[in-house]
């Protein structure tokens, strides 16, 4: 007997929790660590399917708050590693043709850690710079109040009245 549209979802309910609390750890663990969701499902055997993450981190609100953090991690984890690959010296015995393939895949791969790092934390690691300003008024009569009283402060005189 088939089973029906709600059956099936109690089943995935229950599987999403018990399954879930023994992988979960793991998998946040693998993503702070660099790897992407993909890549840390594919280290557990069995593999879990990447529909059965992304359906975990739907329902979950207290998963996905912790899956934003280890993707936030993982974009620190990027940005470390540039320095990593940057400071890599060439390998001996590479010349000519064969160091110029070593030094653009290098640059390939910064250029990647870079631009998944600034998706990932746009924020910290983004281009773009943020010059909004947070104040929503501005009074000018009472800086320059201000500014008057401390000119007259320095100078110690009065003020002439208006």
């Amino acid at each position: 007997m088939a089973q029906t549209l709600s059956e099936q979802q109690k089943l995935s309910d229950l599987d999403r929790i018990s399954f879930g609390e023994a992988l979960w750890p793991i998998i946040l663990n693998n993503i702070a660590n660099g790897d992407s969701l993909t890549a840390a499902l594919r280290r557990l055997s069995p593999a879990p399917s990447y529909w059965w993450a992304k359906d975990c981190l739907r329902y979950n609100p207290e998963l996905k708050a912790r899956y934003q953090q280890a993707v936030e991690d993982r974009a620190d984890r990027l940005a470390e590693e540039l320095i990593e690959l940057a400071d890599t010296p060439i390998p001996e015995g590479l010349d000519g043709p064969a160091a110029s393939a070593w030094v653009q895949r290098l640059r390939v791969q910064i250029d990647v850690r870079k631009w998944a790092a600034s998706k990932l934390k746009p924020r910290t690691y983004g281009d773009r710079v943020d010059v909004s300003v947070t104040a929503t008024q501005i009074s000018v009569t009472a800086a320059l109040a201000e500014a008057q009283q401390r000119v007259c402060n320095i100078i110690e005189f009065e003020p002439p009245e208006n």
